[in-house]
């Protein structure tokens, strides 16, 4: 593979794997643009890896906490949050496999601009209530620096964000974005932290389940070059992980939904052309 087009690839995933924009969904369209068919499971899985770490390093206090306290609340509630997701990627996992061939990727993306509308929507809606909870939210994201073991988001809310986020493992819908967007819509607090917290484990046991089936090969690709590539996309990541974050504390992921509008009516224009 040539290394620019590696160096873009891993580009876009770092941009689009926090932001709420679906990096599959980005990366099927760049693999049909520049012709890339094989072991392409391999290279998405890797370049998630990459962006895996960008949260490992961003959240490390956090991370390194959940560990030390393995049957803590926040611990459970990402368990319930998981097990969610794998039952939902098993239950669509035929339908999951046939969209990366990118036929119908415009539809997700609108549907990822809808719940982004609408979850800035209602956030502005309540702009006097959104003052008093985000001078709250303020509070409680103090005081859950030293206590992430009890993040404040129930059960009922990690059940529906786990439902969410196996269903955005569509290309085209975007985990973050849809994450994000559905907790605040179920008034969970912290939704930006815990959405990347979660994102942890889903790409473990996305990597575990690919083995296992035999889906990776191997690429052809210079390993300080793909390391390289892995560096940028890690880099990358951990800038947008904390642009993210300011976004959504704004009310400001509507600018993401008009770029995917965007998108998919270009995407539109030229399946006709």
């Amino acid at each position: 593979m040539n290394f620019l087009v590696l160096i873009i690839l891993a580009t876009i995933q770092g941009l689009t794997e926090f932001l709420p924009i679906s990096s599959s969904g980005h990366l099927v369209l760049l693999y049909n643009f520049f012709g890339i068919e094989n072991n392409v499971k391999l290279l998405s899985i890797l370049l998630h890896i990459a962006t895996l770490l960008s949260v490992l390093i961003y959240y490390r206090k956090e991370v390194i906490q959940l560990i030390r306290h393995p049957l803590c609340p926040t611990n459970r509630k990402i368990i319930v949050t998981t097990l969610c997701t794998c039952v939902v990627v098993l239950i669509l996992k035929p339908f999951i496999d046939a969209s990366f061939n990118g036929e119908y990727i415009f539809v997700f993306f609108i549907i990822t601009a809808v719940l982004l509308f609408v979850s800035d929507y209602l956030a502005e809606k309540n702009s006097l209530l959104s003052r008093t909870r985000n001078f709250k939210s303020e509070t409680m994201r103090q005081i859950d620096k030293t206590n992430i073991t009890d993040i404040n988001i129930n059960y009922k809310q990690a059940f529906i964000i786990g439902l969410t986020q196996g269903v955005a493992c569509i290309p085209g819908i975007s985990r973050s974005g849809s994450t994000i967007a559905v907790g605040r819509m179920c008034k969970a607090d912290d939704t930006t932290r815990y959405s990347f917290l979660i994102s942890i484990p889903i790409i473990i046991a996305s990597f575990l389940m690919e083995i296992m089936e035999g889906n990776i090969g191997t690429l052809n690709i210079n390993i300080f070059a793909l390391i390289f590539a892995m560096a940028i996309c890690t880099i990358i990541g951990l800038l947008c992980i904390k642009l993210m974050t300011n976004l959504v504390n704004k009310n400001k992921l509507t600018y993401f939904a008009y770029y995917l509008i965007a998108l998919s009516t270009l995407l539109v224009i030229l399946s006709f052309v």
